[in-house]
């Protein structure tokens, strides 16, 4: 199973990009083929307006029925899509050989395809998807080249020549189209990519920010606790002291008690020997 690297929330806001300028483009593309077909007389048949209109619809549809999943996840939003532009490719395809295949400017959109979905499909995905277009690129030169098909071609041999006012100005405008809807396209890119650089340059400046307020915590409570460990070691000294006073003055206490006691027996033994000299002398006298 392919690991999608990128997280459901930006996969959506990817998706949502794609389907941006996917709708305006196919009806840009639309809207040229109409302005070729009506004012340069470029013989475009009514079914390449079919498919394209087919192309515009099937758009909404996917992107109505993708958003009644309530909470998609991130394997739904990149598989179902990648799976409807497969879909999409085959009809891209049938466009391309309506307006002359492998004779005019159709494989194009191939590159076109390719060049948008880099932004939402994980590499594999984008390897099988150019393979995909190879393919269907391939086939249908070989059924050209078999004559499997009749052969489409919007100018004849003859007319594609440089001095055909209606074969220059529909190439060169065709041209100038594909390059502004991919200068749109990659403008969008370029949006979305500096989209991502801002944010990230907001992230950075965010880290900074709490790198510098925790740096000045920090220092902060370094300052804290060394003044603490001083204001400590100074009660630590005077508590010292203290007992050290209390010790000398307990001695002295002591030292006195024990005079005190010596003193106190001395006395009781010299008590003793005047009561026994007393009592002799009583006897003495009787």
């Amino acid at each position: 199973m392919v690991k999608i690297l990128i997280e459901k929330e930006e996969a959506l806001k990817r998706y949502n990009q794609l389907i941006n300028i996917r709708f305006p483009g196919i009806i840009a593309f639309l809207f040229a083929a109409l302005i070729l077909k009506i004012f340069l007389k470029v013989p475009f048949p009514n079914s390449l307006f079919l498919l394209v209109s087919f192309m515009a619809t099937s758009t909404i549809i996917y992107d109505l029925l993708f958003r009644q999943i309530k909470k998609p996840k991130i394997s739904q939003i990149v598989n179902s899509y990648f799976g409807y532009l497969l879909f999409d490719l085959i009809i891209l395809t049938m466009i391309i050989y309506i307006i002359g295949g492998v004779t005019w400017i159709g494989f194009i959109f191939y590159g076109l395809y390719i060049f948008t979905n880099f932004l939402l499909f994980p590499r594999s995905y984008l390897l099988f998807f150019i393979f995909y277009s190879s393919f269907l690129y391939t086939l249908l030169v070989s059924i050209q080249y078999l004559g499997i098909f009749p052969p489409q071609s919007i100018f004849s041999l003859e007319e594609r020549v440089a001095q055909n006012p209606f074969y220059v100005l529909s190439t060169w405008m065709v041209a100038i189209i594909f390059l502004w809807v991919l200068g749109y396209y990659g403008d969008t890119f370029y949006k979305a990519l500096q989209g991502k650089i801002e944010e990230l340059q907001k992230t950075r400046g965010v880290l900074e920010e709490e790198r510098a307020s925790l740096e000045i915590r920090v220092r902060a409570r370094t300052n804290e606790l060394r003044e603490e460990r001083e204001s400590l070691e100074e009660k630590v000294k005077e508590r010292t002291k203290e007992l050290e006073k209390e010790r000398k003055e307990l001695a002295k206490r002591i030292t006195e008690l024990e005079r005190f006691h010596k003193v106190a027996v001395g006395r009781e033994l010299k008590m003793r020997e005047l009561k026994k000299e007393v009592e002799k002398l009583k006897k003495e006298k009787k």
